[in-house]
């Protein structure tokens, strides 16, 4: 099956129908472009009742649609099989790298169902996106990297035995600020695609050493009692990672980021430079002319 651009909101639109057959309570949606119009469809039971009428919202987008309440938002990504890329009309269809990220999303999501159903590894990952979105300097993990990061951190120890809780969140700081997701480290081998391809890849040299240097800070924080505060049970705590603290008389001064991202040259200097410096050849021949 492929799914022509206009079919996206069509589907988004019969999806908040089933919704609404099976629940009248719920809202429907309607769609012009990218804009979405709430509309509220209440049944005789929830005029009756105080609580207001839930409203759906549906906003399709460059990989899909999403349909929205005031509770939640879910994401439906739209793909195909493999053998139908090869069939994709550029002007009718959706982009081929769209739908291939969606194809590996379904790979994702297969690989966590059957290697990352510990309970231990689900509590920390849902710790480490609150502490990615707690903290700037992790922004860059994406969901997939955090996914890998947890069931690496709780299951990849010598007695191939869960980790408590509490050691395994310790040990994703102290691997993170240790480098593993650095230049030339192994990292973790993203087991959903072929050949030896590193997670850590995607994020560039800035955001690699980003995540480095706010885990150091972190993990001297944590060494020193500040895991309330990571934790996010003492109000906001994002200043830690730029800022100096103190902790029972210690002072944990923020480590600096590493990497400088060299000045871009614009055209007419890269030019320059190229005709300044004579070829190997002209040398050569030079050289010859003064003997």
């Amino acid at each position: 099956l492929l799914f022509p651009v206009e079919a996206v909101a069509a589907l988004g639109n019969k999806v908040v129908e089933s919704l609404r057959a099976q629940d009248p309570s719920e809202g429907g949606a309607e769609i012009r472009g990218r804009s979405r119009v709430p509309t509220e469809l209440p049944s005789p039971s929830t005029r009756n009742s105080r609580s207001p009428p839930a409203v759906l919202t549906m906003l399709t987008n460059e990989t899909g649609f999403e349909i929205s309440s005031a509770d939640a938002t879910v994401k439906i990504l739209i793909t195909t099989v493999p053998p139908n890329l090869r069939k994709l009309d550029p002007e009718l269809h959706l982009d081929i790298k769209v739908l291939q990220s969606a194809l590996a999303a379904i790979r994702h999501a297969r690989w966590f169902e059957e290697n990352a159903s510990q309970s231990t590894v689900k509590v920390l990952i849902r710790l480490l996106k609150d502490l990615r979105i707690r903290f700037p300097g992790f922004e860059p993990l994406t969901p997939w990297i955090l996914d890998l990061l947890g069931h690496y951190a709780v299951m990849n120890n010598p007695t191939r035995q869960p980790l408590a809780l509490n050691i395994a969140y310790r040990r994703c700081l102290q691997i993170l600020a240790a480098g593993l997701f650095l230049p030339g480290s192994v990292g973790i081998t993203d087991p959903c695609e072929s050949g030896n391809f590193r997670v850590h890849t995607v994020m560039t040299l800035e955001q690699q050493d980003m995540v480095c240097y706010t885990a150091q800070t972190l993990v001297r924080i944590l060494s020193h009692g500040g895991y309330r505060k990571i934790l996010g049970q003492e109000g906001d705590a994002s200043y830690l990672a730029s800022e100096m603290s103190t902790w029972d008389g210690v002072i944990v001064t923020p480590s600096e980021k590493a990497y400088e991202k060299p000045p871009e040259k614009k055209e007419g200097e890269e030019e320059e430079e190229n005709q300044e410096e004579p070829a190997a050849g002209e040398e050569e021949e030079s050289m010859e002319t003064q003997e």
